[in-house]
């Protein structure tokens, strides 16, 4: 991270765990001190590869272990896929994280089945809203609104999944800004792999993204050096942590790791 990002970070309060590493978490000391447990939740976002590790296992319980391990208020899923109406991961997952509210958007269908992303919420879905991100000739993409109410506040989450290509993801901020000027709440989490690293973090400020994103990196997950998989909240100051969890097997469940974040409930 170079000195000028280090210092926007120290200023609003983030600060690096080790900063003699690739960043694996930051910390907002003020939040952490100030703000009761009560009010933080815990949220994560996790592109779980059609639960085909990078072992090449498919194994879904692997992946819904390591949720459950996390124990997030908030899980975004990416790539969750039906191979067959007896081996439906959505329907795994929303069974096994009960008393969980769940919300499936389907990006596409291989014949029947369904391949898409996934919310669960420890609280109450108020309203849902599926966005389509498909930007043709490209693959079909989409995101998952919701209002939420979580510990008895309101709280709006938009989970995500962008394109592979800078073109297609221009577009698909444009229509995520375009969601953003609408249902607005006090707090709004977003989160998700948008498949952006380098100079083109700067447009992920036009969804509400602070001028500086610690570059998390959780790609490829047996050897990370992609911060592809992001979490910020609108208004920016109420994340208090953000890390990537590293602990087995998630090294090898998915490409991925899963990006975890703590968020306060309140000013």
């Amino acid at each position: 991270m170079r000195g000028e990002e280090q210092l926007v970070l120290r200023e609003a309060g983030l600060l690096e765990a080790d900063g003699s590493r690739p960043v694996d978490e930051v910390v907002s000391e003020r939040l952490a001190t100030r703000t009761p447990a009560a009010a933080i939740c815990r949220v994560m976002t996790y592109n779980v590869h059609s639960c085909i590790g990078a072992d090449r296992k498919y194994d879904p319980h692997r992946i819904l272990d390591i949720v459950r391990r996390i124990g997030a208020d908030i899980v975004a899923l990416q790539e969750l896929r039906a191979y067959s109406a007896d081996d439906d991961q959505f329907h795994l997952f929303q069974e096994s994280l009960k008393p969980m509210a769940a919300v499936f958007g389907t990006t596409f269908r291989r014949t029947r089945y369904k391949f898409g992303n996934a919310i669960f919420v420890r609280g109450t879905i108020l309203e849902r809203r599926l966005l389509d991100l498909s930007v043709a000739p490209f693959e079909e993409r989409g995101a998952i609104d919701c209002t939420v109410n979580l510990r008895g506040r309101r709280v709006r989450i938009i989970a995500a999944h962008l394109g592979l290509f800078r073109r297609e993801r221009a577009e698909q901020l444009l229509r995520l800004a375009s969601a953003l000027k609408h249902h607005r709440e006090e707090i709004t989490v977003l989160l998700g792999d948008f498949n952006i690293f380098g100079a083109e973090r700067r447009r992920l400020r036009t969804v509400g993204a602070p001028a500086v994103l610690p570059r998390i990196r959780t790609f490829p997950s047996f050897q990370p050096i992609m911060s592809l998989d992001r979490v910020w909240t609108i208004p920016n100051d109420r994340l208090v942590r953000l890390a990537r969890y590293r602990e087995a097997p998630a090294k090898w469940a998915s490409d991925h790791l899963p990006l975890v974040g703590e968020v306060a409930l309140v000013e």
